[in-house]
């Protein structure tokens, strides 16, 4: 903790990848292409390397338009239970870039590998089915909210300096 009271570099990119690393679904919101309104979904995710994977349906709305769009907004949100004051509620968001990783890589079944692990069998029964592809998230530019005058900028999963109003 420095002299301040705020978290120094360490502790602050510490507590931020505890905060990550505790959530298990991300909500993205997807800029439709034919001009429709924006559309939003809730995805359990899992995060390998420098991005969240996900297996998304050709049935929800969102998928269609981020693989045809190829980029999403991705948001991270402490459990409101958990949350003493909403308005102070941790979170975290993105702009982030969006890839399909096709069936017949190692990429696919390393991150379905681990999608299992995380969130049970149904990833098995998922992956069988044609209208499901598993997608890459990569996050860019974005913001980190830890409580009441605490937000910071986030470049990928590095948090950087903190936001002033």
């Amino acid at each position: 903790m420095s002299r301040s009271g705020e978290p120094d570099e360490e502790e602050l990119q510490s507590r931020f990848e505890s905060f990550v690393g505790g959530q298990t679904a991300l909500v993205l919101a997807v800029d439709a292409p034919d001009g429709a309104p924006p559309v939003i979904g809730t995805l359990p995710f899992v995060r390998h390397g420098g991005a969240f994977f996900v297996l998304a349906s050709d049935l929800a709305p969102h998928t269609p338009a981020m693989l045809a769009t190829g980029v999403a907004s991705v948001a991270l949100m402490a459990d409101q239970a958990d949350t003493r004051n909403p308005f102070a509620r941790e979170r975290a968001q993105w702009q982030a870039t969006v890839g399909e990783i096709g069936r017949d890589t190692a990429a696919f079944e390393a991150v379905t590998t681990e999608l299992r692990r995380c969130h049970g069998q149904t990833v098995d029964l998922l992956c069988g089915l044609g209208d499901f592809h598993l997608v890459a998230l990569e996050p860019g530019e974005g913001r980190y909210v830890s409580g009441f005058g605490r937000a910071y900028r986030l470049s990928g999963f590095s948090v950087g300096t903190q936001l002033r109003g």
